[in-house]
């Protein structure tokens, strides 16, 4: 018997009770294959020893997408940082949009190494049941904001900069302001659209957008780009920006830093363009992987995220107060990016993915 939050964290669940048979998958060696799952399984994956978690991720994928009914891995080989991220909160039920049809993704389950151990000595055909309480379905309103400054002779081409506009609401009684989280980067892209209206019309057309729901699962960017309303091969390159109310101690006051710095060549010819922008210093927490922008990126959009985040106590607190901003750092980020998007939206330059650093 395992327990959620304790033994193991199931990190996404779309029906229970659940049973299925037990169907081990290694996938050292080369035989091993997505073919091979016996539908309504109880996958139990021996990831690769020394995978990083990104790799992991793409190695899961496809039997994240299979037709077995149950996907369990080792927290050893996927990562703590997953188990203990999801052992936190309610395992994640995908969301229907309008009226699609719910999406039957096999559960996905992370448990700690002596159970996998455990689960993996048992012979395959073992029965396993996953038990769950689901509340009912309840309709529930987002809302995304877009405008478009359009372009000239490159007007086909787009460079798209975001923001999300919700936080945690009110929770026990409690306000989580979010002014940080991300009143901050909803005012910057206000005001980039404000400063690059009033300049000459760019050769590239600018869309600024500000997403709904990041906080529940990027839903308001993953509904725009499930009903684009321009084409999504037309984005050229993407910028989020993310906690820019404060400066992060680890870079220099006057600095901001990009997500999947190494993933791209954008950060640097920003960068040369007078951009005040380093690598992410904070590799461990995964920030690429956690706003808006991954939503785009996996699509193969060149997608990252500005922001100065420097790990601070009050975030997804009701601490996140306005007082807390400071304004001075703030307004010379959000003035430091003036000219290099300028350019951005003036040059022939594309973005591109370093080679085997796509999502």
């Amino acid at each position: 018997m395992l327990t959620h939050g304790e033994e193991m964290a199931i990190a996404e669940l779309s029906q229970a009770p659940l049973t299925a048979t037990l169907q081990r998958i290694d996938l050292a060696p080369k035989t091993a294959s997505v073919s091979k799952v016996e539908p309504g399984s109880a996958l139990l994956i021996k990831l690769t020893p020394g995978m990083t978690s990104e790799k992991a991720g793409q190695a899961l994928k496809p039997y994240r997408s299979s037709k077995a009914a149950l996907v369990i891995v080792s927290s050893s080989d996927y990562g703590q940082h997953a188990f203990d991220a999801g052992a936190k909160q309610p395992p994640r039920i995908n969301p229907i949009f309008g009226d699609q049809a719910p999406e039957q993704k096999p559960a996905f389950v992370v448990v700690k190494p002596e159970q996998f151990e455990k689960l993996w000595a048992e012979p395959e055909g073992t029965s396993v049941t996953l038990e769950a309480e689901l509340t009912p379905w309840k309709t529930s309103y987002t809302w995304n904001v877009v405008a478009k400054l359009e372009g000239t002779t490159l007007k086909e081409q787009i460079i798209l900069l975001s923001a999300h506009l919700d936080h945690l609401g009110v929770q026990d009684g409690k306000t989580y302001y979010g002014a940080d989280d991300d009143a901050s980067g909803t005012a910057a892209v206000m005001e980039l659209a404000r400063v690059l209206a009033q300049q000459p019309q760019p050769k590239r057309a600018v869309v600024f957008a500000l997403w709904g729901s990041e906080e529940i699962g990027l839903l308001g960017s993953s509904y725009f780009l499930r009903y684009p309303t321009f084409p999504l091969q037309s984005i050229v390159a993407y910028l989020e920006f993310e906690m820019i109310g404060r400066p992060d101690p680890k870079i220099n006051p006057d600095q901001l830093w990009l997500t999947g710095w190494k993933r791209t060549n954008l950060g640097p010819a920003l960068v040369k363009h007078g951009a005040k922008l380093v690598a992410d210093p904070h590799p461990t927490e995964k920030f690429f992987t956690r706003s808006d922008n991954y939503a785009f990126a996996k699509e193969g959009i060149v997608a990252q995220t500005i922001s100065s985040y420097g790990l601070h106590p009050d975030y997804h607190q009701p601490t996140d107060t306005v007082d807390k901003i400071d304004f001075q750092h703030m307004d010379a980020a959000i003035a430091s990016m003036i000219s290099p998007l300028t350019w951005l939206a003036n040059t022939q330059f594309k973005p591109e993915w370093v080679e085997g650093k796509k999502p």
